[in-house]
C-alpha cells in the first residue's frame, strides 16, 4: 500500500508574522519597538521562527539587523521569506530576475541560504508560474535556498506545481474559523502529497481575541473576511464560541483560535503577528475534541466563498483593492 510521503514540519508550530513591520502596514512599529518584540519573542523555549517577505518593505532587512545584533539567538532563528514578483512584470519574470530578488532576500537577512522561499504569483492567468516555480526549485540545487514553498495557491494550481515535480513542503494560506477555504479539497490533498498548510490569519487580526490593538491593513483586510461570512453578529457569536471553550480549558481565546486551525492534519503550523507586549498563544495549550470543533462551526456556519484566494485575486472587489501589487519596485529588485 502506498503511503503519503512524510510532511516537512516548521521547527515550530507558532510562526511569528512579520507582516505589520513592514512600512505603510500601519503606525507604531519604530526600530527599538520591534527590536524589544524580537527579543520578547527569542526570550521563550524553542525555535523562534519568522515570517516575511520581499515585498514586505524593510522588514528583511530590519531583521537581519536584528539576527546580526542578537548573536546569542541567532543560531535559534529560522526566517521564512518569500519570491513575490511585481504583477506590472509577471509576463517578464525570467531566471535573472528571480536570482536577483533571492540573492537581495539572502543579503537583507545576512544568510548563506534562505530558510524557506514561498513563491507567490498574483495572477494566475499570466503564464510563467510553473516556470518560475521550476528556477526556484533550481535555487534550491544550487544551494541559495533550503526548501521550497508556495503561498496562496489553491488545489488546483497547486496539483499542477507538484504533478510537474516542484518539490513544494508547504503552502501558506489564510485558515481560521472564520475563513475555512482551505477545507474544502485542497487540505486533503495536501495530507495526500506531503504538503504541510502554514496558516495564517488565524486570530483575524485580533478580532477573534480580545480585539486588535489599533488600526491597520490587517485590520481592513480581516473586515473583509468578517463582512464574507454574515458580518459583525456572527463574528460576536464566534467570539462568545472561543471564549466558552478558553474559559473551561483555563486557555485564551487566542490558544483556542490557533488549536482550531492546528486541529487539521495537515496543518504544521500557525502563524500569528508578533506583539508589541510579548504575548503569543500556546498551540499546546488546547487539544479541541470534535464536540468542540463542531461548536465553534456551528457558531460561525459560513465560510469566505469560493477557492482559496480567489476572492483575494478580484483586484476591483473589497479584498483585492487591499492589495498592493508592486512593492518588489521600491526594493530595486530589476537592480539587486
Amino acid at each position: 500500500m502506498n503511503r503519503p510521503p512524510r510532511p516537512w514540519r516548521s521547527p515550530s508550530r507558532l510562526i511569528r508574522g512579520c507582516w505589520q513591520l513592514s512600512r505603510g502596514h500601519g503606525p507604531g512599529w519604530s526600530r527599538d519597538l520591534a527590536f524589544a518584540a524580537l527579543d520578547a519573542a527569542a526570550a521563550r523555549p524553542g525555535p523562534l521562527v519568522l515570517d516575511c517577505a520581499d515585498i514586505y518593505v524593510g522588514v528583511e532587512k530590519l531583521l537581519g539587523e536584528w539576527i546580526a545584533s542578537r548573536g546569542d539567538a541567532a543560531g535559534r532563528v529560522v526566517v521564512h521569506t518569500k519570491f513575490v514578483p511585481d504583477l506590472g512584470v509577471l509576463d517578464g519574470v525570467d531566471r535573472g530576475y528571480m536570482r536577483r530578488i533571492v540573492q537581495r532576500s539572502r543579503r537583507r537577512l545576512g544568510v548563506n541560504a534562505l530558510d524557506l522561499v514561498q513563491f507567490h504569483w498574483w495572477d494566475l492567468a499570466v503564464p510563467g508560474w510553473v516556470q518560475a516555480a521550476e528556477w526556484l526549485a533550481e535555487l534550491r540545487e544550487a544551494g541559495l535556498i533550503r526548501q521550497v514553498g508556495v503561498t496562496n495557491f489553491d488545489q488546483r494550481s497547486l496539483h499542477v506545481l507538484l504533478d510537474a515535480g516542484i518539490p513544494v513542503v508547504s503552502n501558506q494560506v489564510q485558515l481560521s474559523l472564520l475563513d475555512r477555504r482551505p477545507l474544502d479539497g485542497l487540505a486533503e490533498m495536501c495530507l495526500e502529497r506531503g504538503v504541510t498548510l502554514l496558516c495564517y490569519g488565524t486570530l483575524a487580526g485580533g478580532l477573534l481575541t480580545n480585539g486588535p490593538s489599533r488600526e491597520s491593513r490587517s485590520l481592513d483586510k480581516y473586515r473583509a473576511i468578517v463582512g464574507e461570512v454574515g458580518g459583525p453578529l456572527v463574528l460576536e457569536r464566534g467570539r462568545a464560541a472561543l471564549e466558552e471553550i478558553a474559559v473551561r480549558e483555563g486557555a485564551t481565546m487566542a490558544d483556542v483560535a490557533v488549536a482550531y486551525a492546528l486541529s487539521r492534519p495537515a496543518a504544521g503550523a500557525a502563524i500569528v503577528g508578533l506583539s508589541r507586549r510579548g504575548l503569543a498563544p500556546d498551540p499546546r495549550a488546547v487539544t479541541l475534541t470534535p464536540a468542540n470543533i463542531a461548536r465553534l462551526e456551528a457558531a460561525v456556519p459560513g465560510t469566505v466563498p469560493g477557492s482559496v484566494y480567489e476572492a483575494e485575486r478580484d483586484r476591483a472587489g473589497p479584498h483585492g483593492r487591499i492589495m498592493r501589487y508592486d512593492l518588489n519596485r521600491d526594493g530595486d529588485a530589476r537592480r539587486a
